[in-house]
C-alpha cells in the first residue's frame, strides 16, 4: 500500500508555492492543494486551519460542549505551528482501505517545515502531481463552495459511479447501468460551524440534472408533535418507476412476472398505485415500547374512496397468506382496517381521512390522524426553530427533520435492551445536541442537499 505522509507533501506544497501563509480567498477560491494533487485524484478534501478565524472559534467552542471531542482540539492546537491556514487531504486510491493518500500542508516559515518533516520521518515523492486545480468538474463543484468553511470535500463522479456499476454487475445486472439514469460528474460538500451549531451543504452534479417535483410542506400541520424523526417528499411514483425501470433491466424476465403479479392480484401499477403516491407524503418514527418504535404514514391522495378501496383489497390479499387476520374497527368515529399479524406483537391500521391515506402501529395515532392532533408537529418549538436555523425555503424537493436530544438516547436505550453494552460516555455525548434539518432542493445544475444541526 502507498503511504504518503504529510512530510513529502508539504516538500511538493513548498517547491509549487513557496514558504508563507497559505489558505483560501473568497467565496468559490480553489485550495492551493489542488493545483499540487494529480488530475487522476478520486477524493479531495480541505480543512481551514486559520486558528484565529471565526470558523476554528467556533468550532472550539462547540466541540467544547462534547467531551470525546474536546481533547482532540487541544491535539489540534498542537498542530497549529506547522499548519498554514490550509491543510488537504489527496486521496491517490479510495479502493480497499482508503489508505492511500497525501496530506498537504504550507507553514509559515522554511524552519516549521524542516521541523514538521522531521517529526514525520521518511519522504515519499509522488510521480504525478498538479492540474487537479484544472479538472473541469472539480472547479464547478469546488467554485459552489464557501472558501470560509471549516471542510470543504469533493469525490469524483466517475468513480462513485464507476464503482456502483461495478457492485451492480456483479450482481447480475448490466453494464453501465446507473448511467441510464444519468452521468454522476461529482459530489462536493462543505461543513460550517456557526454560532448555534453546525451547517452543511452537499452538491450532486448529474447531467442532465433531475428535476424532481417540489412542493410546500403542509402535513407537519397534520402529524402529532413529539416525533423523533421526520422525513417527507412528493411524487413517490417517480422514484419507484426509476427502481422498477431499472431492475426491470437488471433482472430477467422481471416485468414478464411482475404482469403475471398485477394480473393474479387484480391490481395496476400504472392505474392504481402510481396515481395514489403522486402527492405530498411522510413518514414520523416516535418513541414506542418493546423495542418497537411507534411509525406512522401518511400520503395525501385526491381520491379518498379509490384509496380506501385499494386498501381493502390489499388487506384482503395479506389475509389469503393465513398469517394475517384482517377486520374493520371503529377508531376516531371512522371504520379503519386492523390487521394483525399471527404470532408477531405487530398489529397495523390503516385508512382514509381529511384527503389522506394513513398506515400505523399505533391505534392512537391513527385516531389523532383521523380526528386532527391535538398538537401537531407543525407547532412544536424544537421543529419550527431548527427548520428556520436552517433556512429551509417555502419549497423543497425532501426534507427531514430529526429529534436528536431525545432520539439518539432512546435508541441507545433500545440498543441497551437488545443486549448491546453503550458506555455511559455516548449518552453524555448526546446532550449537546438538539434537533437537525435537512433538505433537498434543486440548484441550477446540481441537486443540493443542505442541512443543520443546532447544538446546546
Amino acid at each position: 500500500m502507498r503511504r504518503v505522509w504529510a512530510g513529502a507533501a508539504a516538500v511538493a506544497a513548498l517547491a509549487a508555492a513557496g514558504c508563507g501563509s497559505g489558505g483560501g480567498g473568497g467565496g468559490g477560491s480553489l485550495p492551493e492543494g489542488a493545483s499540487i494533487a494529480p488530475s487522476s485524484t478520486p477524493g479531495f478534501v480541505s480543512f481551514n486551519t486559520d486558528f484565529s478565524s471565526d470558523q476554528w472559534r467556533n468550532f472550539a467552542r462547540l466541540a467544547a460542549r462534547f467531551p470525546a471531542v474536546k481533547s482532540s482540539v487541544a491535539i489540534l492546537k498542537n498542530f497549529k505551528p506547522f499548519a498554514g491556514k490550509e491543510v488537504d487531504l489527496v486521496w491517490l486510491d479510495l479502493r480497499g482501505s482508503g489508505g492511500d493518500y497525501v496530506v498537504l500542508t504550507k507553514p509559515n516559515t522554511r524552519a516549521k517545515l524542516r521541523e514538521f518533516v522531521h517529526l514525520q520521518g521518511d519522504l515519499f515523492a509522488q510521480g504525478s502531481v498538479g492540474d487537479l486545480a484544472d479538472d473541469k468538474d472539480f472547479k464547478q463543484a469546488f467554485e459552489q463552495l464557501d472558501s470560509n468553511a471549516s471542510v470543504r470535500a469533493w469525490i469524483s463522479g466517475q468513480f462513485v459511479q464507476g464503482a456502483l456499476d461495478d457492485a451492480l454487475a456483479n450482481g447480475g445486472a448490466p453494464p453501465r447501468l446507473t448511467h441510464d439514469v444519468g452521468v454522476l460528474h461529482s459530489i462536493s460538500a462543505d461543513a460550517k460551524a456557526e454560532s448555534d451549531g453546525a451547517s452543511i451543504e452537499i452538491d450532486g452534479l448529474i447531467e442532465p440534472t433531475p428535476d424532481p417535483a417540489t412542493f410546500s410542506p403542509s402535513l407537519p400541520n397534520d402529524i402529532p408533535d413529539g416525533a423523533l424523526l421526520y422525513v417527507s417528499t412528493k411524487s413517490l411514483d417517480a422514484p419507484l418507476r426509476t427502481i422498477l425501470r431499472l431492475v426491470g433491466e437488471s433482472v430477467p424476465n422481471f416485468n414478464t412476472r411482475r404482469s403475471q403479479v398485477e394480473g393474479v392480484l387484480g391490481l395496476s401499477l400504472e392505474n392504481d398505485i402510481y396515481p395514489l403516491l403522486k402527492g405530498e407524503s411522510a413518514i414520523a418514527v416516535y418513541p414506542g415500547t418493546a423495542q418497537i418504535p411507534r411509525v406512522l404514514f401518511l400520503q395525501k391522495v385526491d381520491d379518498e374512496q379509490k384509496a380506501a378501496s385499494l386498501l381493502r383489497r390489499l388487506s384482503a390479499i395479506a389475509q389469503l397468506s393465513g398469517s394475517v387476520k384482517t377486520e374493520t374497527v371503529q377508531v376516531g368515529g371512522e371504520s379503519v382496517q386492523k390487521l394483525t399479524f399471527t404470532g408477531t406483537p405487530v398489529t397495523i391500521y390503516d385508512g382514509t381521512a381529511k384527503g389522506k391515506l394513513f398506515v400505523t402501529n399505533e391505534s392512537s395515532l391513527a385516531e389523532q390522524t383521523i380526528t386532527g392532533p391535538t398538537d401537531s408537529l407543525g407547532d412544536d418549538p424544537l421543529f419550527r426553530s431548527t427548520r428556520d436555523a436552517a433556512g429551509m425555503p417555502g419549497k423543497v424537493a425532501a426534507f427531514a427533520f430529526g429529534d436528536l436530544e431525545n432520539g439518539l438516547p432512546y435508541v441507545l436505550r433500545l440498543a441497551q435492551q437488545a443486549g448491546n453494552v453503550v458506555p455511559p460516555e455516548a449518552f453524555a455525548n448526546t446532550k449537546p445536541l438538539d434537533g437537525a434539518v435537512v433538505y433537498l432542493v434543486k440548484d441550477g445544475d446540481a441537486l443540493r442537499i443542505s442541512g443543520f444541526q443546532t447544538i446546546k
